[in-house]
């Protein structure tokens, strides 16, 4: 399997830094919405177990939605033959992202939980209050020094660990070599730099930016993340919601004159269109999320590149999450140490992570697929790739209301498209929706 396939899927996004365990210990039994796609109303798709079959017993079932099953039932095998007392069973999840978390809660309150799940860091928060996820916290503790600091903290709830850290997905600028260098651009640094570029870029019909309506949640959460700003925060055992800080208004407003002028192109990331406008010319740069340069995205390109996103201030550079998974350990594992011991070696396997498309959370060198040098030409692109993830913005934690805070942003993202709604809009109803769905699964906030 080309690792641009493996690789294509939308991650699960961004980073989870609660500031205080009280915090999400108090909406335990409460129900919490998500209103990100009302999960908890559809059908669950079924798991399948993969290859990797352990032998009869008390094993750690672990439920993975990564591309290549052999892959990780490969690493699986590897871990059997050295555990015998710790057998591991792979299950590849045939299914959204929504369903699979349905598919957790239910199977909590069945009591056949697996020990081990694949969760996105935007989510944990949510699945801790639904009682869903263990506090491996002692457990885990020996293995942090295996995990750069951003992608640890992601893998948390307040002061809890919850799980290890899979991967990480980073906002980057993806731009087209031949495209800027007729054009007669430079790679923009900074968003005034940005401006200028584009109006020269669309007045020849050619875009070097694109908003994207559908991918607002993390997008948009991202760059503002990218400007200093932070959503959550916490007051003694209150949450504080700051959707409308002045970062974020900064963020809106550049998106809002970068649209009015029509400076960028406005299609669907996952839309029809979109892999259409790469291939003939019209899309010549974009900001995306580290873990597309190992996508379908670019495939038959030969002119592409990867740079930091553009910045408000030069001197500053530094970008935001975009997607990212962690290794969760599910409430009721009766054998955390040993889950939580495979949960690490699975993940600190940089080749099999690189395998599934992945922008690894563990340290350790990275090799650029050979698949991809054709693409990105002499560029080291996971290098540079990795050196973005170090300028990530690490403080800027996901309250268990984000499902809900994203779901809005993609709301009003829309009617954005169609001129029914300005950026403004989008953070007033998500700042409303954030503090609402807090309030709805019995935590306190700080108005």
């Amino acid at each position: 399997m080309s690792i641009r396939k493996a690789g294509a899927r939308k991650a699960a996004v961004a980073a989870c830094l609660l500031a205080a365990s009280s915090l999400v210990l108090a909406g335990c039994s409460g129900d919490t919405k998500d209103k990100e796609a009302k999960a908890s109303e559809a059908p669950a798709a079924e798991a399948t177990e993969s290859a990797a079959e352990a032998p009869a017993g008390d094993a750690i079932e672990y439920w993975h939605r990564l591309p290549d099953a052999a892959g990780v039932d490969a690493v699986v095998a590897e871990w059997n033959a050295a555990n015998p007392d710790a057998q591991v069973k792979a299950t590849k999840f045939e299914g959204s992202a929504a369903d699979s978390y349905t598919k957790i809660g239910q199977a909590v309150k069945a009591g056949n939980a697996p020990c081990l799940a694949q969760a996105g860091y935007e989510r944990l928060g949510d699945l801790y209050v639904q009682g869903s996820l263990e506090d491996v916290s002692a457990a885990a503790a020996q293995f942090e020094g295996n995990y750069g600091a951003a992608g640890w903290s992601s893998a948390k709830v307040g002061d809890m660990t919850v799980g290890i850290p899979q991967d990480i997905g980073v906002l980057v600028y993806f731009y087209n070599k031949a495209a800027f260098k007729e054009l007669g651009i430079e790679v923009p640094k900074t968003w005034d730099e940005f401006k200028a570029a584009a109006k020269t870029a669309a007045d020849k019909g050619k875009y070097i930016g694109v908003f994207q309506p559908d991918e607002q949640m993390m997008l948009f959460s991202g760059v503002a993340a990218s400007a200093g700003a932070k959503w959550f925060s916490t007051e003694g055992d209150a949450w504080k919601v700051t959707i409308n800080d002045e970062a974020t208004q900064k963020t809106a407003a550049l998106w809002q004159e970068l649209v009015d002028q029509k400076l960028v192109a406005t299609f669907d990331r996952w839309g029809e269109e979109w892999a259409g406008k790469l291939t003939d010319g019209t899309i010549a740069g974009y900001v995306g999320a580290s873990w597309e340069a190992a996508t379908w995205a670019f495939e038959g390109q030969t002119d592409w590149a990867v740079a930091p996103i553009p910045v408000f201030d030069a001197a500053k550079p530094a970008t935001g999450m975009d997607g990212g998974s962690a290794v969760a350990v599910i409430k009721g594992c009766s054998n955390v140490e040993k889950a939580v011991a495979f949960a690490d070696f699975l993940n600190t396997n940089i080749p099999a992570m690189q395998v599934q498309g992945l922008l690894p959370a563990a340290k350790g060198e990275l090799t650029t697929p050979a698949d991809l040098k054709p693409i990105f030409g002499d560029q080291d692109v996971y290098k540079t790739l990795s050196e973005i993830a170090a300028t990530q913005n690490a403080d800027f934690p996901f309250s268990p209301s984000f499902p809900a805070v994203g779901a809005k942003l993609g709301e009003v993202a829309g009617k954005i498209k169609t001129g029914e709604a300005k950026f403004a809009d989008m953070i007033t109803e998500s700042q409303a929706v954030g503090v609402q769905a807090l309030k709805d699964a019995g935590l306190k906030v700080a108005e």
